[in-house]
């Protein structure tokens, strides 16, 4: 990530949790709300305006360094033997995707069969594997930065996807909240390539909205599970058919 991103991701996330909209910004440096939100979109603002954006929310610059220190020893990953950890015990598994999502302890004891020592324990267990500090008063303290992703083809997301399987497309998609697309045509390699960067981009966003929403009362919130595919593909039934001359890779 390039310093100028890392800086304006930190101050975005100090906005947040100072509650502090764009347009605010915008009042208070004297501009119209676009040219903020398009600063921050092109990476585009000048130190002055920052020291300013900085003293909205009774920070200096060295506070802003702290925050860019703290988030530079935040872990984007885990090992394949810490991630084996976390799904050895389903409960583990449920209080991780939990902490993941900044739920507090309380809202985990309140919400789930886990009383208070059992989840001192788990919560223990995934500070050992440094993914959280668990603080004063079960205050938890999530040490992973906003780009974290669990291993590819690892140990969680092979459990995800085949539980994927099984459980959440066992819907007819059409309740609230719910949406389920399927398109198919004829593609050629860049445009192929160019979906994945379209799709790419709505990880992302779903990354940020996310993030954006933490800070939102529980009650408000609801767990959603966003899953994408793309490959050249052929129904079997079709590919039967084919004549062998016929067979192409994609290349």
């Amino acid at each position: 990530m390039s310093q100028t991103k890392a800086i304006l991701q930190a101050i975005k996330g100090l906005l947040k949790q100072h509650k502090i909209n764009y347009a605010q910004v915008a009042d208070h440096l004297g501009l119209s709300e676009s040219s903020v939100k398009r600063s921050f979109s092109q990476g585009q603002i000048s130190l002055n305006r920052l020291l300013e954006i900085c003293a909205m929310m009774d920070l200096e610059l060295v506070d802003l360094l702290q925050v860019l220190q703290n988030q530079t020893n935040e872990i984007t990953q885990l090992t394949e033997q810490q991630e084996q950890v976390i799904i050895s015990d389903t409960k583990l598994l449920l209080v991780t995707v939990c902490v993941c999502n900044h739920w507090s302890f309380k809202e985990i004891n309140q919400t789930y069969q886990i009383e208070a020592p059992e989840l001192i324990s788990m919560l223990l267990q995934l500070e050992a594997i440094d993914l959280i500090e668990l603080k004063p008063n079960n205050s938890i303290k999530l040490k992973i930065a906003p780009h974290f992703h669990w291993l590819e083809n690892g140990p969680i997301q092979g459990f995800f996807e085949a539980n994927i399987q099984q459980d959440f497309w066992q819907s007819s998609f059409t309740g609230p909240g719910e949406l389920r697309l399927l398109v198919n045509g004829m593609m050629s390699v860049e445009s192929n390539t160019a979906m994945h960067k379209h799709m790419t981009r709505l990880k992302q966003q779903f990354s940020q909205l996310s993030e954006q929403d933490q800070f939102l009362p529980m009650e408000q919130k609801h767990g959603t599970t966003l899953v994408m595919g793309l490959r050249p593909w052929e129904l079997a039934l079709f590919t039967a058919f084919r004549r062998s001359e016929s067979n192409k890779n994609f290349v």
